[in-house]
């Protein structure tokens, strides 16, 4: 699968993500300072310690992206870096794909993670090709759910206690949705 370096929204950008020192500080340095805000949904938080870690991230995606498996892009306002959206688990057989996302507390609640799946979703119905496209969320995650469900997808069901969260100390149920290429 090939893929778009950057795709234009009404107050966004979506430019792919590729290694770079750069791109490497700018991510880290908004995971960093968003700990606590993202920690909450993120266990790879955790293990963003670094730049270095950053880049080892980047380089991963990278060769996923070669290989036609995945693309990350960073989401810029105004050309600033606010957080990014991830097409992964991509099934050209199945025609079908998950999106995962996360942006700056500070950029939380203006509605720019609505706009930026409505960019990806774009991209991944019209140019990819792909027939359903799937995103999950923690069910405490009520920001994420409300872009989803802004977004027009289906409630597809809820994997209970699927997944362990230290931050809550507690087990996860994880919310599922979905969305058609007919319903788009």
């Amino acid at each position: 699968m090939e893929f778009t370096d950057e795709l234009y929204g009404d107050r966004l950008i979506l430019k792919r993500n590729v290694p770079d020192i750069e791109l490497a500080k700018k991510i880290f340095e908004i995971v960093d300072s968003n700990r606590e805000h993202l920690g909450k949904w993120f266990p790879w938080e955790k293990l963003t310690l670094k730049i270095e870690d950053t880049m080892k991230y980047l380089f991963d995606t990278e060769k996923k992206t070669e290989e036609g498996e995945e693309v990350g892009y960073g989401i810029y306002l105004n050309n600033e870096y606010i957080g990014n959206i991830d097409l992964f688990e991509l099934d050209e057989k199945g025609k079908s794909g998950k999106i995962g996302y996360w942006i700056s507390s500070k950029f939380s609640g203006n509605g720019y993670m609505t706009e930026a799946v409505k960019i990806l979703e774009k991209e991944i119905f019209k140019k990819l090709g792909l027939n359903r496209i799937q995103i999950k969320c923690d069910e405490r995650n009520k920001a994420s759910k409300k872009v989803i469900e802004k977004c027009g997808y289906v409630f597809e069901g809820k994997s209970r206690e699927d997944e362990y969260s230290e931050h809550f100390k507690d087990f996860r149920n994880t919310l599922i949705f979905s969305k058609l290429k007919s319903e788009y």
